[in-house]
């Protein structure tokens, strides 16, 4: 598992909203004036924890820390979420442009 994307400060793209819709949570990509409804993504609950901690000044590795701490599991498990989130784990080039993610600082 590569660590360099943990190092870096993530911030969510200007171009992805993240909306609560009922019980549900959704990130939708922003295509010109209007949403990309071929890229709404549903995150379950750990990942809108982690969607909500990319400030651009937290690194990864705190993200990760802060799943660890939130929701009791081990470090190589919230790992592996944050970087589903993130996109480098996810073979569909969909994920990373869907969540719009950019590494910051």
């Amino acid at each position: 598992m590569s660590r360099l994307p943990l190092g870096a400060a993530w911030a969510r793209a200007e171009r992805v909203v993240g909306r609560r819709i009922g019980a549900a949570y959704v990130l939708v990509r922003l295509a010109g004036r209007d949403a990309d409804l071929d890229s709404i993504l549903n995150l379950n609950r750990v990942a809108v924890f982690i969607w909500e901690h990319l400030d651009g000044a937290r690194t990864g590795e705190a993200i990760v820390q802060a799943v660890v701490e939130r929701f009791d599991v081990e470090r190589a498990r919230a790992e592996v979420d944050t970087l589903e989130l993130l996109g480098t784990r996810h073979p569909r080039p969909l994920r990373p442009s869907l969540t719009g993610l950019r590494a910051g600082g």
